[in-house]
């Protein structure tokens, strides 16, 4: 039986290539000899014996703990691969399996001929040859008399050779009989699943809807493993991002959702809409998240959140944001001693009073404590509960009552251990300010621990009070002090040159400095930031009394600053830019000069490009203003301006004709026209 070759004028010894059969024949296709290279496209058969298309190789010479993806990577580059098959040696408590033999099945017997007619140094396994030759003909797919490939169907014997690191023993069938070579060559199909490890799974169904992958968990076995290894590596969960136009998401829905990947979050974000969630949501999370670290809620109005201590045994953070019905109750198991509770968050809500807090009877463990925008919460009752928590290294109480601010310095006085304070956002004044200013002082002195400070917007903040943060708090990390006092009809001054000069120089260990939006400061108190020589980021927005020459010299002395935000200094030149570019010269690092609503920018608008000489380092950006211009010290609001009660003025004045009886008369003409008018309509309809 003759072989079929693709040109029969010339033959390079066909029969001896039969009769050594497929070991002689894949040293000669893997010989390196001048005349076989010449003639190789030739003597590669493109049909068996009986004619069938060889789509099927045979592959030996393979290294030791070779794998099927390996296989894959060597023969991929020659065409579309419909399987690939290793078969192992013997294994045992002794013995490490070595792969023996492979067959690689190609989709197109063109691509099969290409992958044998290639050059054997294309064709390495760490760094050994693979000798290739065509597969018998039993191997080979058939094709019916259409042309349609009949491909063979894996064996229960092949299902566990999924990674080239299976085994095939001494196999044998129902009758005890040894399985035949041809059951043990069958292979399974090849798809893109045995392709793509884990992380590269991760990062493309990270793209797509939860709703999606939970929908095609049907699709096959081998999908559903990927899909639940994926939802399985799962650590923070945020509901906002659950489609609504395809689930609504509800209580019942979440608990389906958290029961497959649950036990693997560590954060969870409940921002949803809230009315789809209901008071079981707590109890929900609490059974299925066991090992939740850190809860966000927003916009929720279930009121019991105890049954989440029950179950989340782990839990460390908590963040209630807009929650209106949050109240103390709601709260009572999340201080008790046995919570593992360690930082605690509620804004904006009108029910909180602070009761939770002294509702234990041991200390608790909370070590931060934040309060924004609470305002029912009582500065006696804050005060007690710090009695409690000694762990306490944070304390924020932004926006909050006016009559709260009596309590303010005893408060502080009961938590020297402070590192970090916020006392932001407080514009209402009540009761005697030099009194409160006095006792702020002294409660201040005490905190000599302190590293970051917030006092933005702060009516109360003085000259004074700076003065003594400065004195007190050598550790000092993070100020800011933007906006304290800013306008200049206020009773009592805010911030001045003076404080900033007093920080620069006992502070020094400062690396984020925030002086927006003061009235009092000039070039004088700015220039005193060249001695923070650690400084990193210094944001000065809204000062319309500096300019280019102290911004200069922090430039030139402030070797770690890498952002600078001059906002709304519209006395600010192209200087800065040019001092900017000498710095990173001698001190490179990445630096980013804000400078929009500044002289630099030119008033141009944001269309409008500008060539700036920058450094590779230097960023520029001269088109967003990012200022607050409420927040400037020369705003003026017109609504309440003395002059708008005469704004009405030219309405009543008229000196030539009396206005408003004019007016009343055009609009009783008007209106005795339409009269008449629905009179004849009216009476051409009893006539009909």
């Amino acid at each position: 039986m003759a072989m079929f070759y693709e040109s029969d004028d010339e033959l390079f010894f066909p029969d001896v290539v039969h009769i050594v059969r497929r070991e002689l024949y894949a040293q000669a296709i893997n010989s390196t000899d001048v005349f076989t290279k010449r003639k190789r496209n030739l003597d590669v058969p493109t049909h068996t014996e009986d004619g069938i298309p060889i789509r099927k190789i045979y592959v030996t010479s393979l290294p030791a703990k070779t794998t099927r993806l390996e296989l894959f990577a060597v023969f991929a580059q020659y065409g579309f691969i419909k399987s690939c098959w290793l078969k192992m040696g013997e294994r045992g408590p002794n013995k490490t399996p070595i792969p023996t033999y492979a067959f690689v099945t190609f989709g197109d017997p063109a691509d099969a001929r290409k992958a044998l007619c290639a050059p054997p140094h294309e064709k390495k396994i760490r760094d050994r040859i693979l000798k290739i030759s065509p597969a018998d003909s039993w191997h080979q797919p058939a094709e019916d008399i259409n042309g349609r490939v009949q491909w063979k169907q894996p064996s229960a014997t092949e299902s566990s050779h999924s990674w080239g690191v299976a085994e095939n023993l001494d196999v044998q069938n129902n009758n005890g009989n040894p399985v035949t070579d041809e059951v043990l060559t069958t292979e399974e199909s090849y798809n893109i699943l045995d392709v793509l490890n884990m992380d590269c799974w991760s990062l493309i169904l990270s793209h797509v809807p939860l709703t999606d992958l939970i929908r095609s968990e049907r699709v096959s076995k081998k999908w559903k493993d990927v899909v639940h290894l994926y939802l399985n590596s799962i650590r923070t969960f945020k509901t906002s991002s659950w489609q609504l136009d395809q689930v609504k998401l509800t209580t019942a829905v979440l608990r389906q959702v958290l029961q497959r990947f649950g036990a693997s979050l560590i954060r969870l974000h409940i921002d949803h809409n809230w009315s789809d969630l209901n008071d079981r949501t707590a109890h929900t999370v609490g059974k299925y998240c066991p090992n939740l670290e850190e809860v966000k809620v927003a916009g929720m109005h279930t009121k019991n959140w105890n049954p989440l201590m029950y179950g989340c045994k782990q839990l460390k953070k908590i963040d209630f944001v807009s929650c209106y019905k949050l109240t103390d109750a709601s709260l009572v198991h999340v201080v008790k001693s046995d919570a593992s509770i360690e930082e605690l968050s509620v804004s904006n809500n009108t029910h909180l009073t602070g009761l939770f807090l002294t509702n234990c009877s041991k200390p608790s463990k909370l070590t931060s404590l934040s309060f924004y925008n609470c305002y029912s919460l009582q500065g006696t009752v804050v005060n007690a509960a710090m009695d409690t928590l000694p762990c306490l290294t944070c304390l924020k109480l932004d926006v909050c009552p006016p009559s709260m601010w009596k309590l303010i310095p005893n408060i502080l006085r009961k938590v020297p251990q402070l590192e970090e304070l916020s006392l932001s956002e407080n514009i209402s004044m009540d009761g005697p300010v030099p009194v409160l200013i006095h006792e702020l002082c002294d409660s201040i002195g005490i905190l000599t621990k302190l590293k970051r400070l917030n006092l933005s917007r702060n009516i109360f903040i003085t000259n004074e009070v700076i003065k003594q943060v400065a004195q007190s708090c050598s550790k000092l990390e993070d100020l800011n002090i933007s906006g304290c006092n800013s306008r200049k009809s206020f009773s009592h001054k805010g911030v001045s040159d003076e404080s900033i000069v007093a920080i620069c120089s006992q502070c020094t260990l400062l690396t984020n400095l925030n002086v927006s939006y003061l009235a009092g400061l000039s070039n004088t108190g700015l220039a005193a930031v060249v001695k923070l020589s650690r400084l990193v980021t210094l944001m000065s927005r809204g000062n319309i009394s500096i300019t280019a020459k102290p911004i200069v010299a922090i430039l030139n002395k402030c070797h770690y600053l890498e952002e600078l935000d001059l906002c709304g200094c519209e006395s600010v030149t192209e200087e800065v830019i040019s001092a900017g570019e000498r710095a990173l010269l001698q001190h490179p690092r990445p630096l980013a000069l804000l400078l929009g609503g500044t002289a630099a920018a030119g008033g141009e608008s944001p269309s409008e490009s500008r060539d700036t000489p920058t450094h590779q380092l230097l960023s520029v950006d001269l088109h967003h203003d990012k200022s607050n211009p409420h927040m400037r010290p020369d705003f003026i609001d017109r609504i309440f301006e003395s002059s708008s009660d005469d704004s009405y003025d030219e309405v009543f004045d008229h000196d030539d004709i009396d206005f408003f009886d004019q007016f009343l008369s055009d609009e009783e003409d008007f209106l005795q026209q339409n009269i008449a008018n629905y009179d004849g309509f009216f009476n051409n309809i009893l006539l009909i």
